[in-house]
This record gives C-alpha cells, structure tokens and sequence, in this order.
C-alpha cells in the first residue's frame, strides 16, 4: 500500500535544483521556441515497427487472450512525470520537473505531487550528475536524456514505499525508460509492473484491430514472438497489444516479464477489477498524467520567477517570418 505521507523527495536532485539555479544569477535566458521533452525523444523502446497484416489472422486469434476482471482487493498506483524547458542559457539549458503519483483505493482516487523543481543542466552537471554526454548540436535531444534519468530516480523512489500493488508506469518496460534493478525493488515488496504507451509503432496495418475489435469483452494479444531478436533484447517485459474497455482504443501494454504469461495475464485481470477505464486507459494514470504537466501558462510564471528573484534578463530571439510577414508569418 502506498504511504500517503510521503512528502520528502530524493536529496540528491533537490540538492541539485538548488546548485544549478542559485548559479543563474544574472544569466541570460532565450525561450524562443519552447516545447516538452516528450516532444523530442526518440524511444528505442517504440521505434519498431510491427507489419502484422504478414500473420495469418488464425494465428493472430492463438495469441489473444479475453480478460475478465479478478474483482480481489488491490491497491492501484499511476506514476507520471514531466520534464518542460523553460529556457536555454549560453552554457545549457534551465527546465522544470514535476512528478506525480496517483493510487485508488476501495473509496477514491489520492494523489500526491512533487515540484516544479527547477534546473540549471550544463554538460559539466550531464557527466558529473546524470553521467551522460550532452549533445552540443541539439539541447532539445539532452532534455530527452535528461528526462530519462530523473523518471528512473523518481520510479525508483516510488516504489520503495510500495508494497502489494499495482503499479502503473507511462510508456513501456524497456531498459532505455526502467532501470532493473528497480523492477527487482517492486518484486520484492510484491509490486506488479506494468507500463501503458499512448504512442508505438508495434502495428502499422489494420489486422490486429480486426482480431481485436471483434472481442466484445477486455483482450490483450501478445506479440512477444513476433517481435525481432534485437528488439526483444531492449524489453523488460511481456508486450501485448490492449482493449481494456468496450470502446476499441488500443494500446501498447507491457507486464513485468519475470512473471510467468499466465501470471501476467492475472495481474490484468486484477487491474481490471481493480480500476476505471477510459477509452481503455486507465484512469490512474489518466490522472497522473493531468496533475504532472506543466503547462503554458506555468513555464510563464516560472520564467517570471526566476527574471525577479534571480535577475534574470529573458531573451526573445528575431523572428524573420514575423518581421516579414507580420501575423501571416505564424505566430
């Protein structure tokens, strides 16, 4: 069960936030341009793409499986996190994160949300900190990396408080997005894994919502033997193809792969019964996902912020189209 008085916050990126924004002091900010990391990031875990109209539509029906709910007790937990620029300095980039983790219980749905932490992250902070090369030719790219490391510290925090749960990660169970031994973590407090992807490439034809789409109740198709060797080599866990609800909205569903199939076809099951759906996604992490993003009008008042108690000065670099072509050059 999740403690819902956990309110402290790894020390090493707290730390961190206060480090690299006390050395903004008097730096100039461009925020030209801004966008989510989410944006940006090329995942090795979803750039597959899975021709599954090449299958023979009974071999296809073999895999799937129909899922009804296991209506015994368990709690629910969604975690999410956002990572936004805010802004690039001559020497790296200044983003905000904010994380947030979401459980169900039998009453209703609680949630507690860490940040907006802010950060300073220049290449020094990349090898010393996160241990990771920046690319100096796109800083949208390091945000990408950047994201990576602070949602496997987050993960890893979370699941340290978890015990005999569900628990819902955004994206997929790959090495590039979980770290191992933080699944070991889950097992041994007796956490079930499992991983929701909005976007993937896993089908690009038609066929597998035909096989699915004609199933009335819940289903999951698993596509474990279909994937390539190389590919599986990057999973972390067992990888269906979901409808979760009566609507047909799919999506990509990763279990933890060190349980069994049928054991993780039961933790589905139990995620059923346990859980609300819309449009197949669960609601959790539907939440999770609402409560972490940092919105337009959220990086504007952190940029605020940041111009009257650092002194910032915020720069807008010349638009060309804009001198051109005034409001027919997009604004």
């Amino acid at each position: 069960m999740f403690n819902p008085w956990m309110d402290f916050f790894p020390e090493n990126l707290v730390n961190l936030s206060f480090e690299s924004i006390h050395g903004l002091k008097g730096e100039k900010l461009e925020v030209e341009g801004l966008i989510r990391s989410e944006e940006t990031l090329n995942l090795e875990g979803e750039t597959e793409t899975l021709n599954l109209k090449t299958f023979k539509k009974e071999d296809l029906e073999k895999r799937v499986f129909e899922i009804s709910p296991l209506n015994d007790y368990v709690t629910v937990v969604g975690v999410d996190i956002s990572l936004r620029k805010i802004g690039n300095t001559k020497n790296g980039v200044v983003c905000a994160f904010r994380g947030t983790v979401v459980w169900k219980d039998e009453y209703a749905y609680h949630y507690t949300r860490y940040g907006p932490l802010l950060y300073h992250l220049t290449e020094n902070h990349a090898k010393t900190v996160f241990g990771l090369k920046f690319d100096g030719g796109n800083p949208n790219h390091n945000l990408g990396k950047i994201q990576f490391f602070v949602e496997k510290v987050f993960q890893k925090h979370v699941l340290r408080n978890l015990k005999n749960s569900i628990v819902l990660f955004d994206g997929c169970l790959s090495t590039q997005m979980v770290n191992v031994e933080t699944l070991n973590l889950a097992r041994k407090n007796n956490n079930r894994v499992l991983a929701f992807a909005k976007k993937s490439r896993l089908y690009s034809w038609s066929e597998p919502l035909k096989v699915l789409r004609e199933k009335f109740s819940p289903c999951i198709l698993c596509l474990n033997d279909l994937l390539s060797e190389s590919f599986k080599s990057t999973c972390l866990g067992w990888v269906f193809l979901a409808k979760l609800s009566k609507e047909n909205f799919l999506f990509r569903l990763d279990v933890d792969k060190t349980l069994a199939l049928d054991e993780a076809v039961q933790t589905v099951r139990r995620l059923i019964g346990n859980e609300h759906f819309h449009h197949g996604y669960p609601e959790t992490l539907r939440i999770a996902h609402s409560l972490s993003i940092l919105t337009r009008v959220e990086v504007i008042a952190i940029q605020r912020f940041l111009t009257e108690k650092l002194g910032i000065k915020i720069l807008r670099p010349e638009n060309h189209r804009r001198m051109l072509f005034g409001p027919f050059g997009g604004w």
